[in-house]
């Protein structure tokens, strides 16, 4: 009987060290185990800089006071310091829209993380390719007989800064006196042409001018002697037509095929031709 209320005492004094061992280190006013890790800082990566007209993807990166790190793309709250320069999404999507220079953050448990994103000038190669020559009345040659209607045609291109380029020309234009060497077309009638040239331009308000002129030629003769020389009348006599392809929120405008009609009435010539552009 003694033996057993020994070791009664013995197993309920154990159950006591147990309960006071745990009350210590699980207990209301103990220490925690560890200390709570915090953001320190937050780092912006992706691209330095991005073209006018274009996108960027950025990523944001967490860094702990225990030297742990974890991406929170998708986490951070990100703001731009200039809307009309650049935007950024949810997500870090940049999208800029005119050239300059550009704060973005990234926020992410009350930490700022800021990266300067310059937005560049955009450059665009553009191709203008001549098509054809379509006559579309050949003015009073018809009335006078004549199956054809003769014209004396100059394409040039100029840009902002003034440059020209002739990307065609009637030798001697708009003729001469011996040989005038004209576009000889029937009415409806086009001219293929193989014409082509390639310019890189800037959204800085850079464009291509496409100026188009023509001269008609009747056939008419002047004898001034002792020479004989042909004129033109004066129905198309160096008409000229232009169009513009400049920069604008899109990229270069008017692409694709293109025309430009010179005349009116009966005595109209048309230019066909196309524009491409690439970015650079």
């Amino acid at each position: 009987m003694k033996t057993s209320v020994t070791k009664l005492g013995v197993l309920v004094g154990a159950i006591v060290v147990m309960a006071a061992c745990g009350k210590s280190s699980s207990g209301g006013g103990g220490s925690p185990t560890g200390p709570s890790r915090t953001v320190t800082s937050v780092t912006i990566g992706g691209p330095t800089s991005v073209p006018e007209g274009g996108t960027a993807q950025l990523t944001a990166t967490a860094q702990y006071s225990d030297q742990a790190s974890e991406p929170v793309t998708n986490q951070a709250t990100w703001t731009s310091s200039n809307q009309a320069v650049a935007s950024v999404s949810a997500t870090g999507l940049v999208t800029a829209l005119r050239s300059g220079s550009v704060d973005i953050s990234a926020t992410f448990e009350n930490v700022v993380g800021r990266r300067t994103l310059p937005v560049e000038t955009a450059r665009f190669s553009v191709r203008v390719a001549l098509d054809g020559v379509t006559a579309l009345d050949t003015c009073d040659d018809f009335t006078q007989g004549l199956t054809n209607g003769e014209f004396a045609v100059q394409v040039r291109a100029v840009l902002a800064d003034g440059s020209i380029f002739t990307m065609l020309e009637s030798p001697g234009y708009p003729g001469s006196p011996s040989n005038p060497q004209v576009f000889n077309l029937a009415r409806g009638a086009t001219q293929s042409l193989s014409n082509a040239r390639t310019f890189t331009l800037d959204a800085a308000g850079e464009s291509v001018r496409i100026d188009f002129r023509a001269t008609e030629w009747d056939e008419q003769i002047v004898i001034i002697p002792p020479s004989i020389r042909w004129v033109p009348d004066g129905d198309m006599n160096n008409r000229l037509g232009s169009r513009t392809h400049a920069y604008g929120s899109n990229g270069i405008g008017n692409l694709g095929p293109n025309a430009i009609t010179l005349g009116s009435g009966g005595c109209q010539i048309r230019l066909n031709y196309d524009v491409s552009a690439t970015r650079q």
